[in-house]
């Protein structure tokens, strides 16, 4: 594959477990949310408020980041997992668009969002991620004149197999079953953002609903009515555009 395959997602989708999986098949070099570093952590960073006294780093830059990407993908298929809203600024910019082979994963802002407020009860619009989807998913169409690759994170977990199947012959690798399950494990190689964001999954051995956890309800709460009523519209659109799974 020539290009870098990317997952553009939002918070809390299940995208962690589906990069896990990516690594298991090991013939992917694997990278966690690398522009992450570019909207949080660099000198062009675009949230200045979420980590006031970071030292921005010039090697984190979007376009550094790009390079290194890029160079990483001329000695071995590349794979990424990232969020799309690191990039808005970016969506409209062919040239970018065109190093990635993209293809997007979604879940329904009922799950996510309670999720995404246990770690950041004050999460902005724009961290939740749904509009960002959106405006790369239509960018990525309009510039390719085909519908992008998208899944569901409810196929994911109902139907790990086939959906993962689909997932792979619609990008065209191989189907490797055995990347479905492992051995829950410390990754050193997964960013925890400041505070564990990934403790769950590590402790995980394949794609699994999660049920043990109790999150604050949507209804009642101020801040999640408000980000509900705002990314439900996004995910509609985007879920009529899933990957069909048997």
């Amino acid at each position: 594959m020539d290009k870098i395959l990317a997952l553009w997602a939002v918070p809390r989708s299940t995208s962690t477990a589906f990069e896990c999986m990516m690594r298991e098949r090991g013939d992917f070099w694997v990278f966690d949310e690398p522009f992450g570093l570019s909207y949080y952590y660099s000198e062009q960073r675009r949230n200045t408020t979420r980590y006031p006294d970071i030292q921005p780093n010039p090697e984190y830059n979007f376009s550094s980041i790009l390079t290194w990407l890029k160079q990483a993908s001329q000695k071995q298929p590349v794979f990424m997992k990232d969020m799309a809203y690191y990039v808005p600024h970016l969506a409209g910019n062919a040239d970018f668009l065109s190093h990635f082979h993209h293809t997007f994963l979604i879940r329904h802002p009922a799950k996510s969002l309670p999720s995404l407020f246990a770690r950041w009860p004050d999460f902005t619009l724009e961290e939740a991620g749904y509009a960002e989807l959106y405006t790369l998913f239509q960018q990525v169409r309009e510039n390719s004149g085909t519908v992008p690759i998208l899944i569901d994170s409810d196929d994911l977990v109902a139907k790990p197999i086939a959906t993962v199947k689909a997932y792979c012959n619609a990008v065209g690798i191989p189907f490797i079953q055995e990347a479905l399950s492992w051995n829950s494990r410390v990754r050193p190689d997964i960013n925890q953002w400041e505070g564990g964001w990934h403790t769950y999954v590590q402790s995980s051995r394949g794609f699994q609903e999660r049920k043990d956890k109790k999150y604050t309800n949507i209804q009642g709460n101020a801040h999640l009515e408000r980000a509900y009523e705002f990314c439900l519209p996004y995910y509609h659109k985007l879920y009529q555009c899933r990957l069909s799974v048997e």
